[in-house]
This record gives C-alpha cells, sequence and structure tokens, in this order.
C-alpha cells in the first residue's frame, strides 16, 4: 500500500509554469496551477472549499492577505490547507523575477511536505533576486 502524494495548488497570481517545474523536481508531490484546474477568479473562500473538495493538501500564493483576514484564516483551516505565502520580488522581473518565485517555493516545498500531516500551517517566504532576506517562517493558521 502506497500513501497518497501530496498535492499542491498553484494559485493564478504566481506563473502557472512553475508547477510542471516543480512537479519535475519533487517526484513525492503533484503540483497544479489554477490553469490546469480552470479555477481562474475564484474568490479565496470558495477556493478553499472548491481545493478541499479536490483534495489539495496546500495552496502556494502571492496573496499575503489570506492569512491576515481571520475569515480567510478559518477557511484555510476548514479546508486543512498549509499555505505558502511567497512575497513579490521588488527588484526582479522578468526571468529573474520567474527564478526568484520558483527558487523560493523549491526551498519551501520539503519543510511543507515534512510537516504535511500536522494542522495547517501558514509558510511565509521572502526572496528577492534569489537571496534570502529572512529565513521560511512558518506559524499555525
Amino acid at each position: 500500500m502506497t500513501a497518497r502524494r501530496p498535492k499542491i495548488y498553484i494559485d493564478e497570481n504566481l506563473p502557472h509554469q512553475i508547477g510542471s517545474a516543480l512537479n519535475r523536481a519533487f517526484r513525492s508531490a503533484i503540483f497544479s496551477s489554477y490553469k490546469e484546474e480552470r479555477l481562474t477568479r475564484v474568490l479565496d473562500l470558495p477556493l478553499f472549499d472548491v481545493l478541499r473538495d479536490r483534495a489539495f493538501d496546500v495552496i502556494v500564493t502571492r496573496d499575503l492577505q489570506q492569512t491576515i483576514s481571520d475569515s480567510e484564516r478559518r477557511g484555510l483551516r476548514d479546508a486543512r490547507l498549509h499555505w505558502v505565502g511567497v512575497r513579490e520580488p521588488e527588484r526582479a522581473s522578468g526571468l529573474g523575477f520567474y527564478s526568484a518565485i520558483l527558487s523560493a517555493v523549491a526551498a519551501t516545498v520539503p519543510i511543507v511536505l515534512s510537516s504535511i500531516d500536522v494542522p495547517p500551517r501558514a509558510y511565509h517566504v521572502i526572496c528577492e533576486d534569489l537571496r534570502w532576506e529572512t529565513p521560511i517562517r512558518s506559524e499555525p493558521i
């Protein structure tokens, strides 16, 4: 009997292509973007319900408001979703922007996967031009 591979959703405010890059790098999880899931322009609370119904374990997003708003934190907890928030690189653009986002998420994935079976947590990631400004910070949702 094999364990189910965790499912990680890439939100529509991130480049959808990072999902395929992460699928190649991490065989122990399944990455799917808003594009593959056909989830565009869905408000956060209904999105969390859809992701729960589709058996997602993690949402990766640039929407930092999701862990500030009490209702959205509750929605994440109710959907049992871990949250990875990537602060937008301020000085990067084009390929540098894509690389900064991809490297930040890739560095966070092993930490999230090691805690996938605990109650949902928020992972705050700050990246800038491929250099870490601060370490990944984790807190209960």
